[in-house]
């Protein structure tokens, strides 16, 4: 029992401290500075981990849950996001084996022989992932610790490594808190990151023991998350002296060898780290892509081979991912982790306030915390990126959608206490019959 319970948490944490940490978080910090990770902890405790204890409470009752059908909806939709994110992650996991592959040969990211060394890592990539998808929850876990295991161990080292450089914080500017878009990528990458809103969490949740705590649950596996964006950040800015102004596979592809020849100074000490770094790096995104694929195979589980079929979809879709310069990649990235994600959290969090029946501490979260802050972040968050700046229509926007979601969560307690009042005036005490 204990040892399900640890497979099943490596598993998540695994899922969630993924690519997102590794290159989009720094590639952000870089964007809007190191005030970004002031935004991104706000989101982290206001939204994310009230939605995550929410996700991880109805993944495990979603059968005797009010509405049952209507979860089953969003929880529908939500897998055919993460399917997409997964699909895309094919190309991210393909394009950094081969930068494996490149390293250990040329002691470079991208060489000639860069696009059979891309065929190659995508059809091993496509194998692993359908064994992985095969086997199910179990072989999840061993890929979580290995994942997990890995990218602590080599960010780590390099976190060590940037602070005793220093010039991590050097762009702290807290003025871009004051601007809209910089909330919505920070809400964005933290639904990513944690894959909320995309059906792996109540997947975890369904699949683990069912006395297991979720607050304390969805504590590690957010402050697990947080310290890799941490470590991550120490592990990049302090090394790299020109970050690209782009997010995604290319930034990872030009920060990286960067941090290597910071790092090791003779040219097989580069090719032998920088092998070992993309490496983990692909394995982190094996395990993502995996992760992202388990709630549409779950759903598809009727299907004979639905692994087969998403491994081959993975791979035939690759040139179209691939082309105009990953353009394509980088919209669909974009659309998936900054619009759908953020538009399905709040679908969510509306089904979450109207159930009536959760008690103790998870009805303060799904009632009133988790609808509240989902609701008026990403109201707010979504107006004030329309504007690039801070809006009165999006506080607006935020109040009414904020007025809105508290009375789905207060209304039906209101006419819960309604009925029992009526009930009790009915009832006639013993002295009123004796009268």
């Amino acid at each position: 029992m204990a040892d399900k319970k640890r497979n099943n948490l490596f598993a998540a944490v695994g899922a969630a401290t993924g690519l997102g940490n590794a290159f989009r978080f720094p590639a952000l910090c870089v964007s809007y500075g190191a005030a970004f990770i002031f935004a991104y902890a706000a989101a982290l405790a206001l939204v994310c981990f009230p939605l995550l204890c929410a996700e991880l409470h109805f993944g495990r009752r979603a059968g005797n849950a009010r509405h049952a059908k209507l979860w089953a909806f969003i929880m529908r939709v939500a897998a055919a996001n993460s399917a997409l994110i997964a699909l895309y992650y094919a190309v991210i996991a393909s394009k950094l084996g081969s930068a494996c592959l490149s390293f250990a040969c040329f002691a470079a990211a991208e060489a000639d022989l860069s696009t059979v060394f891309f065929i190659v890592t995508a059809a091993l990539v496509a194998a692993v992932v359908f064994i992985l998808l095969s086997r199910g929850q179990r072989a999840l876990a061993i890929s979580g610790r290995l994942s997990v295991g890995l990218s602590l161990a080599l960010f780590c080292f390099l976190a060590v490594n940037g602070m005793v450089r220093g010039g991590a914080f050097s762009s702290l500017d807290f003025s871009s808190l004051l601007g809209g878009s910089i909330w919505a990528d920070a809400l964005g990458q933290a639904l990513l990151a944690l894959s909320l809103a995309a059906g792996v969490m109540p997947s975890f949740a369904r699949a683990q023991c069912a006395d297991f705590s979720v607050p304390r649950t969805a504590f590690i596996i957010v402050a697990a998350n947080f310290a890799g964006c941490l470590l991550a950040l120490f592990s990049t800015l302090s090394f790299v002296s020109q970050f690209p102004q782009t997010d995604g596979i290319n930034c990872a592809l030009t920060v990286y060898p960067q941090v290597v020849a910071a790092v090791a100074k003779s040219q097989v000490g580069a090719r032998v780290f920088g092998t070992l770094v993309y490496a983990v790096l692909t394995v982190v995104a094996v395990h993502s892509l995996a992760s992202l694929a388990t709630p549409a195979i779950t759903l598809a589980r009727k299907i004979k081979y639905a692994p087969a079929i998403f491994c081959v979809a993975s791979v035939l879709l690759l040139p179209l991912f691939s082309c105009f310069g990953l353009r394509v990649l980088s919209a669909c990235d974009r659309a998936a982790c900054s619009v759908s994600a953020i538009l399905i959290a709040f679908a969510e969090c509306l089904f979450f306030a109207s159930q009536r029946d959760i008690k103790g501490a998870n009805k303060l979260f799904m009632h009133f915390l988790c609808p509240l802050a989902c609701g008026s972040l990403a109201l707010f968050s979504l107006c004030s990126a329309r504007f690039g700046c801070f809006s009165p229509f999006a506080a607006a926007c935020a109040f009414v959608a904020l007025a809105a979601v508290w009375a789905c969560g207060a209304l039906p307690q209101l006419t819960y206490l309604i009925k029992r009042v009526k009930i009790l005036r009915k009832i006639k005490s013993p002295y009123e019959k004796d009268a």
